[in-house]
C-alpha cells in the first residue's frame, strides 16, 4: 500500500472514533419516558402479587411440613427412636420431638395457620400414627398434609377446609 492510501485511512478511522464518542449517553426525555413505563408497569403488577402471596405462603408451609415429616421418619429409623411432630390449632409454629423430649419448634411463614391440632410419631421402623394436618392461609384457602399408617406422606387440596380428601 502506498504512504498516501494509509494516511487516508488513518484519518477516516480518527473521524469514525470522533464522531461515536459524540453520540454516547440518553437525552433527559428517554429517561422520563422509561421511568414512565416502568412505574405503570410496577402500578399494575404489585396487586397482583398481592393477591399471590397467600397462595404462595400456603405451598412453602405445606412443603416444610411435608419435608419435616420425612425427615423425621427418616432420622426415627436411623437412630431406632421415636419421632414426633406436634401442632396446635390456630398455632402458626409447630414442634419435633424425641422420646418426647421437644427438639425444635419452628414457625410457619406469615399469614399461614394450622387448623386443626395433633400429633403424628414415627417408629423406628417407619410406620406411623396415621392423621392429617390442615393448613389455613390467610384468604382461607386450605390445604393438607396427609400421613397413612404405612408412614406415605402426600399433600392434597380439598374442595372445603372441613372436608377430607
Amino acid at each position: 500500500m502506498t504512504r498516501r492510501l494509509l494516511r487516508r485511512i488513518f484519518r477516516e478511522r480518527r473521524r469514525g472514533v470522533m464522531i461515536s464518542k459524540a453520540k454516547h449517553g440518553y437525552s433527559l426525555i428517554e429517561l422520563i419516558a422509561t421511568m414512565a413505563m416502568a412505574s405503570i408497569l410496577a402500578a399494575i403488577a404489585v396487586p397482583s402479587w398481592n393477591k399471590l402471596l397467600p397462595s404462595y405462603q400456603l405451598d412453602s408451609s405445606v412443603r416444610q411440613f411435608q419435608s419435616e415429616l420425612h425427615n423425621i421418619k427418616m432420622r426415627a429409623a436411623t437412630e431406632n427412636v421415636g419421632f414426633k411432630l406436634v401442632y396446635a390449632s390456630g398455632a402458626t409454629a409447630y414442634t419435633i420431638q424425641r422420646d418426647s423430649t421437644v427438639l425444635v419448634t419452628k414457625p410457619l411463614p406469615e399469614g399461614v395457620v394450622v387448623a386443626n391440632a395433633g400429633t403424628i410419631s414415627f417408629s423406628p421402623r417407619g410406620t406411623a400414627s396415621a392423621n392429617r394436618i390442615r393448613v389455613q392461609s390467610s384468604d382461607g384457602k386450605c390445604k393438607q398434609v396427609v400421613v397413612s399408617p404405612t408412614g406415605r406422606v402426600r399433600i392434597c387440596k380439598p374442595s372445603d377446609c372441613n372436608d377430607e380428601c
